[in-house]
């Protein structure tokens, strides 16, 4: 039988993974640069949020594309990646 605080360093470690291969596979979603910004985890939804904002170089990238237009990005985009358990994780 586990103890809460190991149980729980086992869910930190697991949520540290998740965040690492964020960060590792959401630029390659893009056709030009991002950078992941603040990851964070809602456990009510059991989901993982991540920021994504376009990097200097993606403005320059997106306006030599366009035609050399001038290109802003005063926002950022966000994504929630709801978590499922694989059936081992049940057994």
């Amino acid at each position: 039988m586990t103890s809460l605080n190991e149980e729980m360093a086992d869910v930190r470690s697991d949520i540290d993974d998740v965040r690492t291969q964020l960060r590792d596979d959401v630029p390659e979603f893009f056709e030009f640069d991002v950078t992941v910004g603040n990851i964070s985890y809602n456990a009510n939804n059991n989901s993982v949020s991540v920021t994504v904002e376009p990097s200097a170089r993606a403005r320059d990238h997106l306006s030599e594309t366009l035609g050399g237009v001038d290109v802003r990005t005063d926002g950022k985009l966000e994504f929630e990646f709801r978590l499922a358990n694989s059936p081992a994780d049940d057994e």
